[in-house]
């Protein structure tokens, strides 16, 4: 296929010099894009219906693992549900610190993701191949690390998020459910790993269809071991986290597989001479740890607004956490179309092409602010209607939808700034991403929702418009930052 080089009136007089050879290289790389997608379009074309195609090939496959994962998530908290409201907080409250704990990886994935990214728009398979080995190493000793530290702290992180306000069932069971986690932790990672590497190639499918077995099996095992059917014992809490970890376990095994198989553009040779590259994991970190920092911030401003919603006592915090995980539906939009961006940019950068970036951007933004807007809609008039599926209780099923009547209104901001986000990633940019969650989640969520319990006495509703005004805030600086155009010239 032809490379169609285009170049609009912003370019700058270097990258006119730079055409000519990015023309051709382009050819080759566009072309190995377009095998891996599965879709006859180069990056540098000009139609924009190309465009949009391009987008949709990259964000479908998220998009649809998003919804999927959300859908499985909603089951599963209605399966467990069955058990009592006390089996919702329980769950809840383990949510936390196993995020704290997944945040190393999450930061490992962006500096992965951009990196791949890069390597892959100027067409060097042998460098995204080492972010590959070295990404996993990093992982693989870390996670042990982080393992062996969580069997012995669990109990106690568990009760100090819980107070005084939930019960001693609650907190037993959210021990019980932690602890399986905890086993099933280094795989989950490696996982983790192993899809953002993919992604940055281009390959979304793979998360995808790796989440898709996983969600099923969860489910499966879930009907099997929380009531007990099939033969199987019945669990309850414990039985749902073990069903949780079995599924990992099959998406790990799919993303080895398709790593090891040598389709895809990165590979894993284990025959190959492992060799530790220290320039490369340095290279990771740079944009990894800002991201880690972020990621840290941002849980540990999440365990203080856990505490903060606990303290409203074991009704509100289990309408809380259903109107949560309902939320989830509402984010997949925005997530689908930032890990769009987050490619895209990438390797537009990769050719030096900031101009393009820019485009894609501005492109998939508009297509999410169209999506999202329906979600909205769908969750205003109908989230009371959803949260009866996990519970009959009608104090509950009243508070849940009365905030997700306010997530609702924000919703098409609050999706927006995934796309920010993932652009400013995608070019390596995490550190103004971090001080964007240090800002939000550690002064204005926990702030806000402190005075609108406190002071106004707004209980639950307060915590949301906190939550809410937590995600317009990083919306304003995520675009104000993709607006000044520093990004563009992040050396990564």
């Amino acid at each position: 296929m032809a490379c169609e080089v285009w170049r609009d009136e912003g370019m700058s007089s270097e990258q006119e010099k730079l055409s000519p050879t990015r023309e051709k290289e382009g050819v080759q790389a566009a072309s190995s894009a377009s095998k891996a997608l599965k879709v006859p379009i180069d990056i540098e074309t000009t139609d924009q219906r190309k465009r949009i195609q391009l987008i949709i090939a990259l964000m479908w496959p998220a998009l649809a693992e998003n919804v999927l994962a959300t859908l499985v998530s909603m089951v599963d908290m209605v399966m467990v549900s069955g058990l009592g409201s006390y089996a919702i907080s329980a769950v809840g409250l383990v949510t936390q610190p196993r995020f704290i704990m997944l945040s190393a990886f999450m930061a490992l994935s962006v500096g992965a993701t951009a990196l791949v990214a890069r390597f892959k728009g100027a067409d060097d398979p042998v460098s995204a191949n080492n972010v590959l080995s070295q990404s996993l190493l990093v992982t693989a000793a870390l996670s042990l690390a982080l393992c062996l530290g969580m069997l012995v702290g669990a109990e106690p992180l568990i009760r100090f998020l819980a107070g005084s306000e939930i019960s001693e069932q609650t907190i037993q069971a959210a021990v019980d459910y932690f602890d399986v986690q905890i086993y099933g932790f280094p795989l989950l990672s490696l996982t983790f790993t192993m899809t953002a590497v993919l992604r940055g190639a281009g390959n979304t499918r793979a998360s995808f269809y790796s989440n898709t077995a996983a969600n099923l099996t969860n489910v499966f095992f879930n009907y099997c071991m929380i009531g007990g059917n099939l033969g199987f014992p019945a669990l309850g809490v414990m039985g749902a986290s073990i069903a949780t970890v079995i599924g990992q376990g099959v998406a790990f095994v799919f993303c080895a597989y398709l790593l090891l198989n040598g389709k895809q553009y990165v590979k894993l040779d284990l025959k190959a001479k492992f060799r530790l590259d220290l320039e490369m994991i340095r290279r990771i970190l740079r944009i990894g740890v800002p991201a880690l920092i972020e990621q840290v911030v941002m849980r540990v401003g999440m365990l203080l607004f856990t505490m903060t919603v606990t303290s409203l006592g074991d009704n509100p915090y289990a309408a809380h956490m259903v109107a949560m995980n309902i939320q989830q539906l509402s984010f997949t939009t925005g997530m689908a179309f930032g890990t769009a961006a987050t490619t895209l940019v990438g390797q537009c950068l990769g050719r030096m092409r900031a101009d393009l970036a820019k485009i894609y951007v501005r492109l998939t933004q508009n297509m999410g602010y169209v999506v999202s807007i329906l979600v909205a809609l769908l969750l205003f008039f109908f989230g009371g209607t959803v949260a009866r599926l996990y519970s009959s209780d009608a104090v509950i099923i009243g508070m849940s939808a009365q905030v997700l009547k306010i997530m609702a209104v924000a919703n098409p901001l609050s999706n927006a700034r995934f796309v920010y986000t993932s652009a400013l990633r995608g070019a390596g940019d995490s550190r103004f991403t971090a001080w964007i969650t240090f800002i939000g989640v550690l002064f204005v969520r926990p702030v806000m929702s402190y005075l609108l319990i406190n002071l106004f006495d707004m209980g639950l509703t307060g915590v949301w418009i906190a939550l809410v005004s937590d995600s317009l805030s990083c919306c304003l600086l995520s675009w104000l930052r993709y607006r000044s155009g520093k990004w563009a010239k992040i050396k990564v």
